[in-house]
């Protein structure tokens, strides 16, 4: 080759990571109904939090009746929230992704420290409305309307 002609770029891309798509859910009413039972559960232990801070710094009556109201309310609502986030399934792999059962963690999942993958997942919903589940390491995105209601790649409220 002479010394002034150039010589053509190497064109070798560097090979693209496989990007995966959040996946749609069939249905998203459990993970709505899981996801506010589990919100007003974690309201009320903020409210008996504080209770029991104002009953430390000023023992009443009145404040010892809100911190054994607060515990109530918590027990109530975290029983109720447990059975409503058992209920919300995986359409995938049919695992419960916001209740820990003790299986095996997918190598993908994640979680926040001091948490576990349930209540990272639950805390995902709220902050993002997406969720990976624990078991089969899938991505899901709750603003994504389903596949059965979609025509042609538009939403079929779009077309109404």
């Amino acid at each position: 080759m002479p010394d002034g002609a150039k010589s053509a770029p190497d064109t070798i891309l560097p090979t693209k990571a496989r990007v995966l798509r959040a996946r749609s859910l069939p249905s998203r009413k459990s993970y709505d109904t899981a996801v506010i039972f589990s919100m007003i559960h974690f309201l009320g232990l903020i409210g008996t939090i504080t209770s029991f801070t104002c009953y430390v710094m000023q023992p009443t009556m009145l404040a010892s009746r809100f911190v054994v109201a607060g515990l109530i309310f918590c027990a109530l609502s975290w029983l109720l929230a447990f059975f409503k986030r058992r209920a919300a399934h995986c359409p995938l792999c049919k695992g419960t992704p916001l209740v820990n059962s003790g299986a095996h963690k997918h190598a993908k999942s994640f979680r926040i420290q001091p948490f576990n993958h349930g209540t990272t997942a639950l805390f995902s919903i709220i902050v993002t409305q997406k969720f990976r589940c624990m078991y089969c390491g899938s991505d899901y995105d709750l603003l994504k309307p389903p596949s059965h209601l979609l025509i042609g790649g538009k939403a079929l409220e779009e077309t109404n």
